[in-house]
């Protein structure tokens, strides 16, 4: 550890890739070539090259932890490769003072022709435990990653679920000074991540510190004492975590309305083939009473209205919606809605037709969802159209703060008063949505 107690120093960092296969193979000779003769990296952009981390500086102290938050593609991953010494920065310097457990691609390492008693001493061995040790703990590993009956089958008879907990269960045993998570939290079912989770806690109150990347905001501000927002490879905020999440959201949000507008006018024009019955001409997201269309406001009555053109008469029709949240590694479905379970099938003739779905309260947790239409008839829905991939937008109010749904409310009160109700103000301060 460093005298002035920080554990982490990155100075100026940046990183290049380049587009093409050929072109990388070509430009890493090139550097290796000019790494040998003493010359400094090449600060311009060659060919098909693309900066995927620009000018990033931070400092981490001992026993404190920092959360990394961006849009897909922001450069986060790439940051905590370097950070690793998995990528060699461009330019800028990093200095490490400590042991650092890397949870990148939990199993990334191990051989699926090895048991996984062999893949313990494999993988600790490669970071840098001495045998003696890893003998010392191996029952440890294997009691965390519970995984006694399976240890000594080869691992590519495991699940993906079964490489990943015993993956994490040997990084946390390489006694750590510094942890380098990336969205390694849902690891198993809910009662060994909440065990994952703990056990991080854990570390931490030890003094060890942390570097998080995660796209849930309730992890980020609940891990961290503070926080960096990426944007295109360049920190756009660095602050406390509370503060840098809410740039972070609300730039997320914009970005989602941008794109389901660009959506809505595809949709639009889009014409219907020969042998389409019924096409989906626009979907449209608006808080019901609001100005503003794109997104639902938690807690606020909410609405979709869907434009459909039918080209005949159409019987036993149903609208079906599918809401996934995004906020999950891979997706889950929170909401599943079809017109016909709720009030029977529609009927249309030919023409415009619309449909709303109207919500007296959206209770949903802000973030940003993928909503899935469809439009099918009959018994066994015969799909007639999809719009599968629009974005649905959720913004806080000021009710739903780190909740997982919003759950309506009153408040009643004896013996005392109310002095009047908090107006919550939304507002952005972020810049240069259309940069994405």
């Amino acid at each position: 550890m460093s005298d002035n107690g920080i554990c982490i120093s990155v100075e100026g960092v940046s990183k290049k890739f380049a587009l093409s296969l050929k072109r990388s193979f070509v430009y890493g000779a090139c550097d290796i070539g000019s790494t040998i003769l003493g010359r400094s990296g090449n600060e311009n952009l060659r060919s098909s090259e693309f900066w995927a981390v620009r000018n990033v500086s931070f400092e981490l102290a001992r026993g404190r932890s920092m959360g990394i938050v961006g849009l897909n593609g922001s450069g986060k991953t790439t940051l905590l490769r370097m950070v690793s010494g998995i990528l060699k920065p461009t330019l800028g310097r990093i200095q490490i003072h400590g042991r650092i457990a890397p949870m990148l691609a939990l199993g990334a390492g191990f051989k699926p022709v090895l048991s996984g008693r062999e893949n313990v001493f494999l993988n600790l061995s490669l970071l840098g435990v001495a045998e003696r040790d890893i003998r010392t703990r191996f029952d440890s590993i294997v009691d965390f990653s519970e995984l006694h009956e399976f240890i000594d089958a080869p691992l590519g008879t495991y699940s993906s679920g079964m490489r990943a907990r015993l993956g994490f269960s040997c990084a946390i045993h390489t006694e750590p000074s510094i942890l380098i998570v990336d969205e390694v939290l849902s690891v198993g079912d809910s009662r060994f991540r909440i065990k994952c989770r703990n056990k991080i806690n854990e570390l931490r109150r030890d003094g060890v510190s942390m570097l998080l990347v995660s796209h849930s905001s309730i992890t980020v501000e609940a891990l961290t004492d503070e926080c960096i927002f990426l944007r295109r490879g360049k920190v756009a905020l660095q602050g406390a975590p509370s503060e840098v999440l809410m740039a972070y959201e609300e730039h997320g949000v914009q970005k989602a309305i941008n794109l389901n507008a660009a959506k809505t006018l595809v949709l639009v024009e889009r014409q219907l083939s020969f042998d389409m019955s019924l096409g989906i001409r626009a979907v449209t997201i608006r808080t019901k009473g609001a100005n503003d269309f794109g997104y639902w406001l938690c807690g606020h009555p909410g609405e979709i209205i869907i434009s459909l053109q039918c080209l005949i008469l159409l019987e036993n029709i149903s609208v079906n919606l599918i809401i996934v949240d995004l906020t999950h590694q891979h997706g889950e479905t929170v909401l599943f809605m079809m017109s016909s379970r709720d009030m029977g099938w529609l009927r249309f003739s030919p023409g415009n037709n619309e449909v709303r779905l109207l919500l007296p309260q959206v209770g949903l947790r802000p973030g940003t969802y993928r909503l899935k239409l469809s439009v099918s008839q009959g018994g066994m829905h015969d799909i007639l159209d999809v719009a599968d991939d629009i974005r649905l937008v959720v913004r806080d109010a000021g009710r739903a703060t780190n909740c997982l749904y919003y759950q309506a409310r009153d408040w009643e009160v004896s013996g005392g008063e109310v002095s009047g109700a908090q107006e919550i103000i939304i507002e952005s301060d972020v810049e240069d949505y259309d940069e994405l």
